[in-house]
C-alpha cells in the first residue's frame, strides 16, 4: 500500500460531510422538548412532504400493528411515539445526506447495515439496562462509524480496497492510518463536531473502539461499544457468550438471552424501517 496524500483530515470534513437536512434537524431539536404536543410535531412533520410521507408509511408497517389504517400526520406521530420519530428522523437524515451512490454501493450496503444494527442495538441495551439516555445511544450507534461512510463517499475505489483488506488483515483502522494518515475514527469525530453534535455523541464516536476513554456519557459509550461488538460478532458468526465478559458489559448484567432477544428485534426494525423510509 502507498500513502496518499489526496486528503487531509481538515480538507475530508471540509468537502465531503455532507450537510444534515435542515427540516431534519428542526424536528429533532424540537423533540428534545419533553413537553413539546404531538400535534406540534405532527405539524412541523407536515410541512416536508417526502418526510410525512415516510412517516405515515412506518406508522401503518408491521412495526406498530394498529387496526386500522392510518391516514393523517397527528395520528401517525401518534402512534409511532416521539423516541422513534426521532430515530426514524437521525436514520433518515444521515440516507438521505450520504445518497444512494454511496448507500447502495456494496460497501455502502455493508456500513449502513452496521450502523443501523448498532444504533437499535445500543438503544435497546441501554433501555434494558435502565439506563438514562437510550436516544444519545441510538445517535452514537449511529454514527460511530460514519467516518467509513465518509472515506467511502471521498474515494470509492480506495476504501472498498480498504475494507477487503481488512477483512484479511483485520485491524482496518490501521490499514485507514497507513492509507489516508488518520482512520475512521478520528474523522467521525471530527465530523460530529463540525454538525456540532453533543459532546456525549462525539465522545461516543471518539471512543467505541476504547471506551474505558470516555469522558462524557460513560456508561452510554459502555453500552455503544457493547452494541459494536455484538453486531460484528453476530456478522462474523461468532457465539457471543464471550461478550458477557468483556469490559464494556461488565457491571451492566446482561445475559446471553437478553443479548438474543435485542438482537432479533433489531434484524425486524431493520427490515420494516427500511422498507417504510427508504
Amino acid at each position: 500500500m502507498l500513502f496518499t496524500t489526496d486528503f487531509t483530515l481538515e480538507t475530508l470534513v471540509k468537502t465531503e460531510l455532507p450537510p444534515l437536512p435542515g427540516s431534519i434537524m428542526r424536528i429533532s431539536a424540537m423533540l428534545q422538548d419533553y413537553n413539546i404536543s404531538q400535534r406540534a410535531v405532527a405539524n412541523a412533520i407536515g410541512q416536508d412532504p417526502a418526510l410525512s410521507m415516510r412517516i405515515l408509511r412506518l406508522a401503518n408497517s408491521p412495526i406498530y400493528a394498529l387496526q386500522r389504517t392510518i391516514s393523517n400526520m397527528t395520528d401517525a406521530v401518534a402512534a409511532v411515539g416521539n423516541n422513534s420519530i426521532s430515530e426514524s428522523l437521525m436514520i433518515t437524515g444521515i440516507g438521505d445526506s450520504f445518497g444512494s451512490r454511496v448507500l447502495n454501493s456494496e460497501a455502502g450496503r455493508e456500513i449502513w447495515f452496521h450502523l443501523l444494527a448498532t444504533a437499535m442495538t445500543a438503544g435497546d441495551m441501554c433501555r434494558a439496562a435502565k439506563l438514562r439516555g437510550a436516544d444519545e445511544a441510538f445517535s452514537g450507534g449511529l454514527l460511530h462509524d460514519i467516518g467509513k461512510l465518509i472515506f467511502l463517499k471521498a474515494d470509492p475505489a480506495r476504501y472498498f480496497n480498504v475494507i477487503e483488506l481488512s477483512k484479511k488483515e483485520g485491524d482496518i483502522r490501521h490499514i485507514e492510518r497507513e492509507v489516508f494518515g488518520f482512520d475512521h475514527v478520528e474523522l467521525g469525530s471530527r465530523a460530529a463536531e463540525a454538525w456540532s453534535l453533543p459532546e456525549a455523541v462525539c465522545d461516543m464516536i471518539r471512543c467505541h473502539h476504547e471506551p474505558h476513554l470516555a469522558t462524557e456519557g460513560i456508561a452510554v459509550t459502555r453500552i455503544v461499544s457493547l452494541a459494536n461488538s455484538l453486531a460484528n460478532y453476530k456478522k462474523q458468526g461468532l457465539e457471543i457468550d464471550d461478550l458477557l465478559w468483556s469490559e464494556a458489559v461488565l457491571g451492566f448484567g446482561f445475559t446471553t438471552a437478553q443479548f438474543e432477544e435485542i438482537w432479533e428485534n433489531t434484524l425486524v426494525r431493520i427490515r420494516e424501517v427500511m422498507r417504510s423510509l427508504f
